[in-house]
């Protein structure tokens, strides 16, 4: 019996650095598992969990299950990792449980504040679909309830219970600077002093996505070479977010019933008192 972790998001809260920085380390250190089957090139598993549909296609499930079954006499941890988990079903949480069967599934969840997680969004849809979705307001309506974490944990609560489940606020005063670091302690590794740091999906800033979208509306493409070029650049000219402060508040207040919810169930002292933070 393995211990498995399932990693299941949320997107912008460091998933890919701890995607590939958990490839690096299972390749170099060999102290945990992280099949290289069903990973994309951005070392996400997401061809282990599709994102469309209700369930996962049979050619799916005995994928899971191969794996299932080459863990089954590892002595180190495993973990899958993959933001479309956060968007699963109950009947594919479900699915997952049963390829697992016989083994200690733990799940961890990421989860960032939605004022900060919404401009942060908005900002990687630009850069990822130059002209998809270009106005912050209705990006916000037609993608509200996908930040819902009380919404997204829902099959996971269900099927795994809650004591299966821990969540991490991804805050620099709860995790440290390093979101890696923080994942490699829930997992028990050992530090790794040698680790290559590095941010694998840098961020435009605001002044950069709005370079972005100006050069969307001549040329998609155009724009998307540019957006590979500004990620992580410091850019020059409006760097103002496109949520401004009133616009943070009403986010914050559409969520604050859920939040308050998940907060005293999952997270403690301290980090609730940030996630809820006025």
């Amino acid at each position: 019996m393995a211990r498995i972790w399932l990693h299941i998001g949320h997107g912008k809260t460091g998933t890919s650095s701890i995607q590939w920085a958990m490839a690096e380390r299972s390749r170099l250190r060999r102290d945990v598992i992280y099949p290289a089957r069903g990973r994309s090139n951005q070392m996400a598993h997401h061809g282990l969990f599709p994102l469309k549909g209700e369930a996962y296609a049979p050619e799916t499930v005995r994928t899971l299950r191969q794996i299932s079954e080459r863990l089954a006499s590892v002595d180190v941890p495993a973990l899958l990792s993959s933001e479309h988990l956060c968007h699963a079903s109950e009947r594919k949480v479900t699915q997952i449980s049963k390829a697992f069967a016989g083994h200690d599934l733990r799940v961890v969840y990421y989860i960032r504040r939605q004022d900060d997680l919404l401009e942060s969004a908005f900002r990687q849809r630009q850069s990822a679909q130059p002209g998809a979705c270009p106005d912050p307001a209705l990006f916000l309506e037609r993608f509200a309830k996908g930040f819902d974490f009380e919404n997204r944990l829902q099959p996971w609560r269900t099927v795994f219970g809650d004591q299966a489940i821990t969540l991490r606020l991804y805050h620099p005063a709860i995790i440290g600077p390093d979101v890696v670091a923080d994942i490699e302690r829930l997992l028990g590794l050992p530090d790794w002093p040698d680790r290559t740091a590095g941010q694998k999906n840098p961020s435009l800033t605001a002044a950069g996505t709005r370079k972005v979208m100006e050069a969307a509306l001549v040329s998609p493409e155009t724009a998307l070479r540019l957006a590979q070029e500004l990620r992580g650049v410091d850019t020059e000219g409006d760097n103002s977010p496109f949520y401004d402060a009133p616009t943070r508040e009403a986010i914050m207040e559409r969520y604050r019933a859920s939040n308050q919810r998940i907060a005293g169930q999952f997270l403690d002292e301290a980090a609730a008192a940030l996630f809820l933070k006025a």
